[in-house]
């Protein structure tokens, strides 16, 4: 029986190689999109207390809203491990940058991703020290533990325990100084904090304030086994209202968020951050893109029925029972599902230093898991190819031997046309469900790329916040006389990173209870000129404008704020029912003098905020923005590092290009993209292939019928007719199906955009078109070359 298995794949050569190719395919999907899957619900597990570790998340309610922040007052884990015997640590931790000259001012200072932590950082995360130690700080420095890989990189061969490193920090021309305590091992990669220095320091000094205001940080704590951490947050909500007092009527609660969520459920931005929905649906894709090829399998196997059942039956005469028929059809499968696993291994294997370049990190996790994953990966194929192969082999060997032997085989005897039809249609569902998508994603790109921002950001380069200092005025003036310099402008706000330098709470206008946020830009008052503002109404600011004046309404001998004179946009002058100009407006306390229109502060991602901007010389910590004339950028680039190198030398400062700020916001899309385009490609190469298949086999089938009607005068277009019809309806009903859940996920899919595209009826159209245009040239293909066959020959075994 086993040479005839091997016999019968040989024999059917094409169609077995449509099988493998199509299996391999969507293994090779799956296997990719897994990894990158499972390494994302990685993150955070590997430590050893990871279950009793959590964030704590303040949510505010203050404007009427829950809002959530990532971070907690300064000292709050302290006070709470002090009150709560369930939390056995807790840990101040905030993952940062630092700069440093490793070999002096001369060198280029380097810039390292890294961690700040309390010095029990050891009770809650496995860092473990090679060289050193770490249980001893050492006063008036800064203390460090650098990783194995540091070390390797830039000391290697260096005995570094107790080596003095200065900074390179882009905020002061202090010089800080950084001594090494020890070398720890690398830590995982798969988490949040992952890093290759801690700065390790103590308890912070700051009080828990009992007025509801003061500095934040993110704070870890370790809670005992068995804690229920939901409960837990609710004490600790009452805890801090109390601890107010009633008077200050705390609108500040708390949860605690498992570290093992942080990295699939962001809650403010960070580098190292995962999205669920996203993942979730790339996971759904390539299942859907592994059905595709299952269904192929069946269809085409099932469609070789009648060429085999004549040799199926033959042995039933010699005595075979049908259970042992269904186990050799069985294994049948299952060889063609094991050289199509072992194919896609292979090229799993080659494209995964090409998927790792393509996410922009290494898959760490799922390489440290490969035998495992292997070890899994091959019992998974052989279940799948018993449950696929049930189906088409049953079929096969329930077929009544009599009849078989006469050749009064009807179709639907061999195989539930219903059935051959409905698995057609789920794959060319699955495949219009996969190119709407794509077609989504490609539409909401293509409209924040080209809708306007509300300012122009085009050949406007950006100096990161860094300390100005007292040098900021000599500094713009300087860069303003370069050659390629259009304007220059001193910011506290850098356009894309955020919505502006702080943010105040003011009552509603139009909901007395509730209340609104609105954001303030401090900058020189060439910013508005520098971005393009459009200007609706009165006037831009003027130096004039940078000096507060007297609050006409203040109680005299009372000290209070002056009022500053200020523009706002659109929106904000609407809700506020701002008309006039020229008035002190109470709430903002502020003077509008002009009106611009509204902008994109930050991404699509993120609604309009209310937007009041303020003329400020910025004389401690601000960025630079320059606009560059076209053509120039090189020239410019040169001449600003050169200005800045001598005002503020040994620092580390960012250059950026601001657009480029603007498209970085996008780049999860942007890959979301490619993916689907990848995955539409395979979705449809794959449904071509059984669609192929399945032609081909019909075509045997009826060769004599379209030989005959060759003879009697039919025209090859004609010929083609016969097999297009049947597509052209299963084509019909997949758009049916397909286009109330390609809405439903496409829709859920623009939920992370504040301002999205409306799905239009043409997204259906086009990717229904795009469908039948392949199933048609398929089809007609293999039907065209039937047709040209000289119909003598076909008819000459009649």
């Amino acid at each position: 029986m086993n040479r005839l298995i091997f016999r019968n794949i040989l024999k059917n050569g094409t169609f077995t190689w449509i099988n493998i190719l199509g299996l391999s395919l969507g293994f090779l999907i799956c296997l990719l999109i897994s990894s990158v899957y499972f390494e994302e619900q990685s993150y955070d597990k590997s430590w050893t207390n990871s279950s009793q570790l959590y964030r704590i998340v303040t949510i505010d309610s203050t404007a009427g809203v829950e809002n959530e922040n990532g971070t907690a007052y300064v000292n709050l884990g302290t006070e709470l491990e002090k009150s709560f015997p369930e939390i056995e640590a807790a840990s101040h931790m905030r993952q940062g940058q630092i700069y440093l000259n490793l070999q002096g001012e001369a060198e280029p200072a380097i810039k390292i991703e890294g961690l700040e932590a309390e010095n029990n950082v050891f009770d809650l995360l496995d860092v473990h020290i090679l060289e050193g130690s770490a249980k001893n700080l050492v006063a008036g420095k800064k203390n460090l533990l650098i990783s194995k890989s540091f070390k390797e990189r830039y000391f290697k061969g260096e005995n570094v325990i107790g080596k003095t490193i200065l900074s390179a920090d882009s905020y002061s021309d202090k010089k800080s100084e950084y001594v090494i305590l020890g070398v720890m091992d690398n830590m995982p990669y798969n988490s949040v904090f992952r890093t290759e220095f801690i700065y390790l320091t103590g308890k912070p000094k700051i009080p828990l304030n009992r007025e509801g205001w003061g500095f934040f940080s993110q704070q870890i704590l370790k809670l005992k086994v068995g804690t229920d951490a939901d409960a837990l947050a609710k004490k600790a909500s009452q805890w801090y209202a109390n601890f107010l007092g009633p008077e200050m009527a705390s609108k500040t609660s708390f949860r605690l968020q498992p570290i093992t969520a942080m990295y699939m459920e962001p809650i403010d931005g960070t580098n190292i951050s995962g999205n669920k929905k996203a993942s979730q649906i790339l996971m759904a894709v390539a299942a859907l893109v592994l059905l595709i090829s299952c269904i192929n399998y069946i269809n085409i196997f099932a469609a070789k029925t009648l060429k085999r059942v004549k040799q199926i039956n033959l042995h039933k005469i010699l005595g075979a029972k049908r259970s042992s028929l269904i186990v050799n059809l069985l294994k049948e499968t299952i060889m063609l599902f094991f050289i199509a696993a072992c194919i896609s291994l292979l090229f799993y294997f080659l494209s995964l230093p090409v998927l790792e370049k393509f996410l922009g990190y290494e898959l760490a996790y799922v390489r440290a898991q490969l035998i495992p994953m292997l070890a899994l990966y091959f019992p998974t194929i052989l279940l799948l190819s018993v449950l696929v192969g049930i189906y088409p082999a049953f079929i096969i060997s329930r077929v009544n031997t009599a009849e078989a032997l006469r050749n009064k085989i009807s179709k639907s005897q061999v195989i539930d046309v219903w059935v051959k039809k409905s698995l057609i249609i789920t794959q060319f569902s699955i495949s219009l469900i996969v190119i709407i998508g794509l077609i989504t994603i490609k539409s909401q790109l293509k409209l924040v790329q080209e809708k306007s921002l509300g300012i122009n950001v085009d050949h406007v380069m950006g100096i990161g916040h860094f300390g100005v200092g007292e040098k900021s005025a000599a500094v713009k003036n300087e860069l303003a006389n370069l050659p390629g310099i259009e304007t220059v402008s001193v910011s506290g706000w850098t356009p894309s990173n955020g919505s502006g330098n702080f943010s105040k709470f003011i009552p509603d206008p139009d909901n007395a209870e509730h209340k609104i946020q609105v954001n303030y830009i401090n900058g020189d008052v060439d910013l508005g000129k520098l971005l393009n503002m459009e200007l609706l109404k009165g006037r831009f600011l003027n130096e004039s404008d940078y000096v507060e004046i007297a609050d006409p309404d203040a109680v005299e001998g009372e000290e209070t704020d002056g009022i500053k004179k200020v523009l706002l946009t659109e929106s904000t002058a609407m809700k506020l029912n701002i008309s006039e100009l020229g008035q002190i407006h109470r709430d903002l306390k502020v003077i509008p003098v002009g009106i611009v229109k509204d902008f994109h502060s930050e991404s699509f991602h993120k609604k309009i905020g209310f937007t009041v901007i303020s003329a400020h010389q910025l004389t401690s910590y601000a960025g630079i923005l320059l606009k560059v004339k076209p053509g120039q950028e090189r020239l410019a680039m040169q001449g600003v590092q050169k200005v800045m190198d001598q005002f503020y030398p040994g620092r580390y400062l960012n250059y950026n290009w601001v657009d480029e700020l603007y498209e970085k916001t996008y780049v999860k899309e942007s890959k979301q993209a490619q993916l689907f385009l990848l995955f539409a490609g395979m979705a449809l190469f794959i449904s071509a292939l059984g669609v192929s298949g399945l032609i081909l086999q019909s075509v045997e089938q009826r060769t004599k019928e379209i030989g005959i009607r060759k003879v009697l005068g039919a025209s090859i277009m004609s010929i083609s007719n016969l097999f297009n019809r049947d597509y052209v309806l299963i084509i019909f009903l997949a758009v049916l199906i397909a286009s109330p859940i390609a809405w439903y996920f496409s829709n859920k899919w623009l939920e992370d955009f504040a301002y999205r595209i409306e799905i239009s009826w043409w997204f259906f159209g086009l990717a229904a078109l795009l469908v039948f245009v392949v199933t048609l040239v398929t089809v007609n293909l293999q039907t065209i070359k039937a047709g040209l066959q000289n119909p003598v020959k076909t008819l000459r075994d009649l």
